[in-house]
């Protein structure tokens, strides 16, 4: 099966793995995996961000985000990420952005002028938010040169979209949120990968269902859903990927945890 996407973890905490290395080590693992006219996802999962030294903190990540596909991170590494001086730019009119605060969208809209293309942002039991960048010609960067060459899902996403999706509630057995971020975030990555383009032509004959970034967050959310009932993250009754996806498209979803 085809190389989909390159994810790596916690550069906060590997001194030798920051900022222009960093920057320098994704743009050459593109390059290495991608295959032909096709495109792969890069994603990075953050953890282990000091609070001490946010100016510190933010050399670590920011040289390196225009290669960042997918950003992953909870709300407090991103307020400790958050720039002194801010963003006036964050574009939150006509969206749910219940539980982001102001401020938070501000930090996500300085994240997508730096080059980031999609943000996750954990909210913890009330779900995720996704935001894509309002530069299309980013996005564009992500598109297959040939046609034929499988496509990354976010290429096709509409500039500007932001979206919450929430999390759901446990069916049976006990709670373990235990890698519950590592799921979410692997999740997305997946179905915002060429594997999502598959998927909407797998479960859809027609245009009518896409993977939107909505979809994709959902599908996230389901995927740390499982991994949170202690008996379906050992395997009785778990769901596979693509079972997961064709909930979403049929619109056949657990009850909600939190609004």
């Amino acid at each position: 099966s085809p190389t989909r996407a390159f994810l790596f973890g916690y550069p906060h905490l590997m001194p030798k793995m920051q900022g222009n290395s960093l920057r320098s080590m994704l743009q050459k693992a593109r390059q290495k995996m991608s295959s032909g006219d096709s495109r792969i996802l890069v994603g990075v999962d953050l953890n282990g961000v000091d609070g001490s030294d946010s100016s510190a903190a933010r050399e670590v990540l920011i040289p390196a985000l225009s290669e960042i596909d997918v950003l992953h991170l909870n709300e407090d590494e991103a307020l400790v990420l958050s720039s002194p001086s801010g963003s006036n730019s964050a574009n939150n009119g006509g969206i749910d952005t219940n539980d982001v605060s102001p401020d938070m969208l501000s930090q996500i809209a300085s994240f997508h002028q730096q080059g980031c293309a999609v943000v996750l942002l954990s909210l913890g039991s009330k779900g995720a938010f996704v935001s894509v960048t309002p530069d299309s010609e980013r996005l564009k960067q992500l598109s297959s040169k040939a046609s034929g060459s499988p496509s990354i899902a976010i290429s096709q996403w509409m500039p500007g979209t932001q979206v919450r999706v929430p999390a759901f509630q446990i069916e049976h057995g006990e709670v373990n949120a235990n890698g519950a971020g590592d799921a979410l975030f692997s999740g997305f990555c997946l179905a915002a990968s060429s594997w999502g383009c598959e998927m909407e032509r797998q479960l859809c004959k027609s245009d009518e269902w896409k993977v939107t970034p909505h979809a994709a967050g959902t599908f996230a959310s389901l995927v740390a859903w499982q991994r949170c009932d202690a008996k379906t993250r050992d395997g009785d009754g778990m769901r596979s990927a693509a079972e997961l996806m064709a909930l979403i498209s049929q619109g056949n979803l657990p009850d909600v945890l939190e609004e």
